[in-house]
């Protein structure tokens, strides 16, 4: 089901359905979600421009140039590793 196609007929439908036909109606609407959220995730994903970073970090008192490059990088690894699912500590929740 798309998202466009919630309309009055689908309302009509959908109000006059019994427990098992609304149980299956919805079940096949978290399936449409859950594979459209895994093609999301599965799609190659770019790392956003950090451009200007080190100098905003310098700003903060104690944080000097190298302190400054390390955090940084940490954080261009970082990103890094949550677009390819690289992450072992990531959130995602097992389907059951």
């Amino acid at each position: 089901m798309k998202r466009e196609d919630f309309n009055r007929k689908m309302y009509d439908r959908v109000r006059k359905m019994d427990r098992c036909q609304m149980q299956v109606f919805f079940n096949q609407v978290f399936d449409s979600g859950y594979a459209a959220g895994v093609k999301d995730m599965s799609e190659e994903r770019q790392v956003p421009e950090l451009i200007g970073l080190e100098e905003k970090l310098q700003e903060i008192r104690g944080i000097g140039g190298a302190k400054a490059r390390a955090i940084s990088e940490t954080v261009k690894k970082f990103f890094v590793g949550k677009g390819t699912g690289a992450d072992e500590n990531s959130s995602a929740v097992p389907r059951e």
